[in-house]
């Protein structure tokens, strides 16, 4: 079973390889949603071009180590990544170095888009995280929600740890502050399944949960996590006030020829019950779950500091 099997097709955006769609788990990059018009008449994309992008591997490389590069002459960014497959267990860690290539400064937005779909995601799949206080992108943003509820403009109220309601908002929840690490995950019981990830709070302070739904049926939940939580083009957040929010930032910086690095892990694990708490101890993961005293530990080939 792919946990990952999420494919969305994008009518009038064409790639080397043909139709473009979001598919899996892709990069959003440069920008988390739509670009200002202005934007779009350059060439510019929603949730940026990387995922469209021809990937160069660079050496060296082996069955589990793989470095790979992109370059988006529009957004004027390139992408070193690092992926790194643990051994004796089902982790994957993630390195991703980000570099304006550009002659001048610019603002970006950085987001990992993974999102679940059928047989996985049936209407009790559930999904965990150490989320803390939200809003919903469809409101003015001033309403509050609180983990796992999340709470629309018109006063509607969804609880996100549940799929059987038919639900299109996109919530954005901080993760907990004080936290080392910000974490989500989603489980099948009747799979025993759980997909997860873990990653720096410092990286990415932002918990976003897109919800797709047809026909009274969820078809697809975007498990999203990064550095903002407005879905905006770049230039309303700046104009709205907005670049701080819930005392984070939702837009960051990047200077001429400065780089960035960022670090996520992610795993599957076999569990019998709802998880409670996600931990990393050294180079071991850790998942909490209840009816157990011990937590279920999972190796990682790199430490993640």
């Amino acid at each position: 079973m792919n946990p990952l099997s999420f494919t969305y097709p994008l009518e009038g955006i064409a790639s080397a390889c043909g139709q473009a769609a979001f598919k899996g788990h892709f990069l959003c990059l440069g920008r988390w949603g739509d670009p200002s018009a202005a934007e779009r008449s350059a060439g510019a994309i929603k949730h940026g071009d990387f995922f469209v992008r021809q990937w160069e591997v660079l050496p060296p490389y082996s069955d589990t180590r793989v470095r790979m590069r992109a370059i988006s002459p529009v957004e004027k960014l390139q992408v070193e990544r690092e992926v790194i497959l643990e051994e004796s267990a089902p982790v994957f860690y993630v390195q991703e170095t980000v570099t304006n290539v550009g002659v001048s400064g610019r603002w970006y937005n950085m987001v990992q888009h993974p999102t679940i779909a059928g047989p996985f995601l049936h209407e009790h799949t559930r999904v965990f995280s150490n989320a803390d206080v939200g809003i919903c992108q469809e409101s003015d943003h001033t309403v509050r929600s609180q983990w796992p509820v999340g709470q629309a403009g018109t006063g509607e109220k969804v609880n996100l740890e549940y799929s059987h309601q038919p639900d299109n908002h996109v919530f954005s929840f901080i993760v907990q502050p004080g936290a080392a690490f910000g974490w989500l995950a989603a489980w099948s019981p009747a799979d025993k399944l759980l997909i997860g990830y873990i990653w720096p709070r410092a990286d990415f302070p932002w918990i976003n949960c897109w919800q797709h739904s047809e026909n009274g049926k969820m078809w697809y939940r975007g498990l999203e996590f990064g550095t903002s939580g407005i879905h905006a083009p770049l230039e309303e957040i700046m104009r709205s006030g907005k670049a701080d929010l819930l005392g984070e930032k939702t837009v960051r910086f990047l200077g001429s020829g400065e780089r960035i690095t960022t670090r996520y892990a992610g795993f599957l694990a076999k569990i019998e019950d709802e998880v409670t708490d996600i931990t990393i101890t050294d180079r071991k993961i850790n998942i909490h779950c209840a009816g157990r005293d011990k937590a279920i530990g999972l190796p990682m080939a790199q430490p993640m500091y």
